[in-house]
């Protein structure tokens, strides 16, 4: 030590503060580095110019994944981080080619990409675009979270062929269709919150219940994100008294506004005579029924109205289907929320087994549910108001395309409205500059959509109002048919109520009536 003070006594005035000014440095710097690295500029921008940082400080079992984890299966791609990116190409390539069943689950195809941009930023330093998706991974609606995830990877594809533009990557996130997330015990807005702390997120798709959304909408609302919504809901009722100056929220499916005359015209609720009367079941407690309630209530006048509830725990099908006979009842609205309540759906099941077709019944998408079918019965008197069918699709080139991803043509509405929703955000990428600030993007992206009308959707032409609602009525009414097993597994399968059953190809040269 005595040495190295005489030799430094020997330099100059300068190069002692020099040396003196640099020790202060590095001192401070590996200061922030141990006690604040979250808030180091050095670190952040070592990170965004030298070092492959986005899916870096994902935690494993935090219900956000760009390719780190499974949330279906909770199985670790530990290939999946910066260095090893070309090996989880491969090993993603390998998940999928190895059976159907996994050429046809939507997350591996998503990470897929993921991996593919990941590994082309390394070569060649191309930038891509980042939008999430919320789903409700849980047991009862595993189907539909994946339903909603090969429209959105299915549109990611797409936009990736195009030499021309920046690459799109998809964040997925679990919101477990439960406000209350039980892995953690935090609530959609602080995972909303959670997300949205990653700084690259453009726009949001989700979620998939109103409550939800409704619950979420004021993180995107502070965050100036567009959350591009398949809720039916009333944007008065999501929006629950709330106002914000500028509107990040645009619905792509009608709302129970315009839903609401089909099923009245279907059912003939107009003509009841006087004394009859239509029984509305639901559950008062969420967004979505409530709001389709109301509006019956308020279509048909509330003299025409029984209320009952849906989600009750102490539901009793025999009597209540009595008891609403005896009002007079002559129709049945089903109206059950959204899996929110456990109970709501179970005793929508039971209240169409106890009827056994004496009722007519009428129902929202949520009765567009394989549950239905898992009966194995033709019920011809029921009669549901979904947003888009196979069978009648507008652009049978997303069925085409999805029979070459998925290895099935089987899409259902789910995978036409999430196709849609991205589809919609990527047209308005095409005029956003990728070189801008996050900030910028966004709001380049909720002004592009208010002139935008996008023509290529799986359910049509797609465009929105001054407020974001979705412009076009594309609702249509199906019902549950009898069919042979090869066309179902189920032996029964729901079809748009005026298709010509004999234009069904799996029906070949059989016979099949009405």
């Amino acid at each position: 030590m005595k040495q190295f003070r005489r030799k430094f006594r020997k330099y100059p005035i300068r190069a002692k503060i020099s040396c003196l000014i640099l020790i202060l440095s590095f001192t401070v710097w590996g200061y922030w580095i141990i006690v604040s690295p979250q808030d180091n500029l050095f670190i952040r921008l070592y990170d965004h110019y030298f070092s492959n940082t986005w899916c870096k400080n994902f935690e494993i079992n935090d219900n956000l994944s760009c390719g780190e984890e499974s949330l279906f299966t909770q199985e670790k791609f530990s290939d999946f981080h910066p260095g090893n990116w070309q090996k989880a190409v491969d090993y993603f390539t390998q998940k999928r080619n190895e059976n159907k069943e996994n050429q046809n689950k939507p997350e591996f195809l998503i990470y897929l990409n993921n991996a593919e941009l990941m590994q082309q930023e390394k070569i060649n330093g191309k930038k891509s675009y980042t939008i999430a998706i919320f789903v409700p991974i849980n047991r009862d609606r595993q189907d539909r979270a994946e339903s909603l995830l090969r429209g959105v990877a299915q549109v990611q594809e797409e936009f990736n062929e195009n030499p021309q533009h920046p690459g799109l990557k998809i964040l997925i996130v679990n919101d477990a269709n439960d406000s209350n997330d039980s892995n953690d015990s935090r609530t959609v807005h602080q995972l909303a919150e959670r997300l949205l702390s990653k700084k690259d997120v453009v726009a949001v798709i989700g979620h998939y219940t109103s409550e939800l959304t409704k619950e979420a909408l004021p993180v995107y609302q502070k965050n100036k994100v567009v959350v591009m919504s398949p809720a039916t809901a009333l944007r008065e009722a999501i929006l629950n008294g709330q106002q914000f100056p500028e509107n990040f929220l645009f619905l792509t499916n009608p709302s129970v506004r315009l839903q609401t005359p089909i099923l009245i015209q279907q059912l003939q609720l107009s003509n009841l005579a006087n004394g009859e009367k239509v029984a509305v079941f639901y559950n008062e407690n969420s967004t979505f029924s409530k709001s389709a309630f109301e509006e019956f209530r308020n279509q048909l006048g509330a003299n025409k109205i029984i209320e009952r509830d849906i989600s009750i725990s102490n539901f009793i099908p025999s009597k209540i289907l009595t008891e609403v006979k005896k009002e007079g009842a002559k129709v049945l609205i089903l109206l059950p929320d959204g899996g929110i309540n456990p109970n709501s759906l179970n005793n929508t099941l039971r209240l169409i087994d106890e009827n056994q077709d004496q009722l007519p019944i009428g129902g929202q998408g949520v009765l567009y549910n394989e549950r239905i079918l898992n009966k194995k019965l033709s019920n011809r008197k029921l009669s549901i108001v979904i947003t888009w069918h196979r069978l009648t699709s507008p652009n049978p080139k997303v069925i085409e395309q999805a029979i070459n991803l998925w290895g099935t043509g089987m899409i259902d509405d789910g995978t036409a409205m999430s196709y849609d929703a991205t589809l919609v955000l990527t047209k308005a990428l095409e005029n956003v500059s990728i070189n801008n600030s996050l900030q910028k993007q966004r709001l380049d992206i909720q002004q592009q959509l208010t002139n935008l009308q996008v023509k290529e959707g799986a359910s049509g032409t797609i465009s929105f109002d001054d407020y974001g609602d979705r412009k076009e009525n594309i609702s249509q009414i199906v019902r549950v048919v009898s069919v042979p097993p090869k066309c179902s597994e189920y032996e029964v399968m729901f079809v748009p109520i005026n298709y010509n059953l004999s234009n069904l190809k799996c029906l070949e040269d059989e016979n099949l009536s009405k």
